[in-house]
């Protein structure tokens, strides 16, 4: 074993000329020395013993006074785990008899582990000894501040890579669907901005869009655990017939969006909506049940002049197109089908500034006594005045704006005109005796009907509301029940449209009781060339008389329909053959000349 060593006197006692030099030399060193908190040590390899000055006697714990050993101090304090392995670099660094470099740990007497850093050289001095002259310091503060550091770097390292992760799961949970698993609108859209950020020319890659009819249905019958199941059961049949690399999203509540690879499997993208389509038809199992449901899919293509975005609203066009199709499960985008389209956005945005612009007016037809022709009620009609196009009827407009949610607006805004009129005319004399306006049952519900119309002063019956939707004649819920009621006490007679068309029942009839019962052109147009028809007719007004109804008919274009509905019962008269719509200034001047007409002649 060899020892670690200390400084002391030289051997020879150390007297000289040169003695006043050299201890000027060495009082630096030493300075140096303490400055530093460097312990220096001298061991004589040959006897062991080895010498340690004050320093590194209070680096080891101990008095801060120099001592000689055998190797004591070092072989007591050397930590257990390290003392192998400082053993071993001594023996190697005298062996070798190059400086050598050890690092130990020692444990002092107080209990204090200390990190020791240790310079050592062998010499042989003028005795023929050989020696190891060294130098130790403490370098626990620089140890445990590479150790806090390493630790800080560690948990930086680990904290970055949970943010990381966390990043990575909230991107994945922003693209992805949570109920099904498959990607959502947002992934969609970035997955078609990746295919039109291609160069041209554009891969051609097709865009399906899929619709459920009827699922509200599960939901509101079988509950959401139920809807659930079955969005879960249609995304595993879709995600069965998705190829790799295709995406597959949902983009809604029951609709969902395919986008194909490029080449054959896009080209044959109206095969595989059908595929599709025949797949989501099956049996859908539901909580014990099993339900079907409609399936509607629209195919757009992406290409050099149509990007991504603008495929999927293609494909929502054409999917609103097989949506409105009976019997169509599947409708390709065409240039047709976006002109079409483009021209409903355009009537809807021309409506909205009609109704803003105050461009939507009444028309006026005049109803008859069919016994004596004379004038006894007046139907208020939608007209738009475009600025293009001039007068524009109902078929122009109306399911556009019901679409919209404005019909209420311009029915409204018509109420409000022709009850002006109507207070106006009589005011002037032209008797009328009443004035229907059409409603619809969903306004009937509207707390702020009535303050559209003059029901003060006014002889009861005077003011009419026809219902455009009888559907709801058959079961009558409390709000719609209170609300005929209160349109009944305010005066206000109610008389059915469009009787005859398949919607009003006689259970209907005898429920609300409305005042008058108009029959369907459609009925009365084959009249007078039918038995079948005429025979239908007359039980109609037979029906009617029964129940207290008069009957109306609408749609009397010519005189041979206006004789044989009288001899039929029929109660009023309406259509071309008596008057057409007319606007107000029309119409005044029309009963104005009936007037004149039957004054009796000087």
């Amino acid at each position: 074993m060899t020892s670690e060593p200390s400084t002391g006197e030289s051997e020879d006692g150390g007297s000289g000329s040169d003695r006043g030099p050299a201890d000027d030399i060495a009082r630096r060193l030493r300075l140096a020395l303490d400055v530093s908190k460097i312990g220096v040590f001298d061991a004589d390899l040959e006897t062991g013993r080895v010498k340690r000055d004050a320093a590194l006697m209070q680096i080891f714990g101990y008095s801060e006074q120099p001592h000689e050993d055998e190797g004591d101090v070092l072989e007591k304090t050397l930590h257990p785990d390290d003392r192998d392995r400082a053993w071993a670099t001594i023996d190697a660094g005298i062996a070798s008899g190059e400086p050598f470099y050890n690092a130990f740990r020692i444990v002092r007497p107080d209990g204090a582990v200390r990190h020791i850093r240790s310079r050592s050289v062998t010499f042989s001095d003028s005795k023929g000894h050989r020696r190891l002259l060294g130098a130790n310091w403490d370098a626990t503060d620089d140890v445990m501040l590479q150790q806090n550091l390493e630790q800080a770097r560690a948990l930086a390292e680990s904290r970055y890579e949970a943010l990381e992760g966390a990043w990575r799961e909230i991107e994945r949970r922003a693209l992805q669907d949570q109920l099904t698993g498959l990607s959502n609108r947002h992934a969609l859209l970035l997955h078609l901005d990746r295919l039109s950020a291609e160069p041209p020319p554009r891969a051609r890659h097709a865009v399906l869009q899929i619709d459920l009819s009827r699922f509200k249905e599960i939901n509101d019958t079988l509950g959401h655990r139920a809807g659930d199941a079955a969005i879960i059961c249609v995304a595993g049949r879709l995600a069965a017939l998705r190829n790799e690399g295709e995406c597959l999203a949902r983009i809604s509540g029951d609709e969902f969006a395919l986008v194909l690879t490029a080449g054959s499997r896009s080209e044959d993208a109206a095969h595989l909506a059908d595929e599709i389509a025949r797949s989501l038809e099956q049996p859908i199992p539901c909580e014990g049940h099993l339900f079907r449901c409609g399936v509607s899919v629209g195919v757009a293509w992406t290409g050099d002049a149509v990007d991504g975005p603008q495929a999927l609203i293609n494909a929502a066009t054409a999917l609103s197109a097989a949506k409105s199709r009976k019997g169509g499960r599947t409708v390709l985008f065409t240039s047709e089908l976006d002109a079409r389209n483009r021209a409903i956005k355009q009537t809807a945005d021309d409506i909205l500034r009609g109704v803003a612009e105050d461009a939507f007016l009444p028309f006026y037809q005049l109803q008859f006594d069919a016994r004596t022709l004379e004038v006894c009620g007046v139907e208020t009609l939608a007209r738009w005045q475009h600025p293009q196009h001039g007068i524009l009827t109902p078929e122009r407009f109306l399911k556009i704006a019901e679409d919209i949610d404005v019909m209420w607006r311009i029915d409204r805004t018509l109420a409000k005109k022709a009850s002006a009129d109507f207070l106006r005319w009589r005011a002037d004399g032209l008797r009328i005796d009443r004035l229907s306006l059409n409603v619809s049952a969903r306004r009937l519900l509207d707390p702020q009907l009535l303050l559209d119309v003059p029901t003060r002063d006014l002889p009861k019956g005077t003011i009419v509301f026809e219902m455009l939707e009888s559907i709801f004649l058959d079961v009558l819920d409390d709000d719609m029940a209170k609300a005929i009621s209160r349109i009944r006490k305010a005066g206000v007679a109610i008389e059915i449209d469009d009787f005859g068309t398949g919607h009003a029942s006689v259970l209907g009839l005898t429920t609300l009781r409305p005042k008058r019962l108009k029959i369907d052109r459609a009925l009365i147009a084959p009249v007078t060339r039918d038995d079948r028809q005429r025979r239908l007719i007359a039980a109609i007004i037979e029906m009617g008389h029964a129940l207290d109804i008069e009957i109306v008919a609408e749609g009397v274009e010519t005189m041979a329909q206006v004789h044989l509905l009288q001899t039929m019962g029929c109660d009023v008269l309406q259509g071309f053959a008596l008057a057409r719509p007319m606007d107000a200034a029309t119409l005044e001047a029309f009963l104005r000349t009936k007037a004149l007409e039957k004054r009796p002649q000087p």
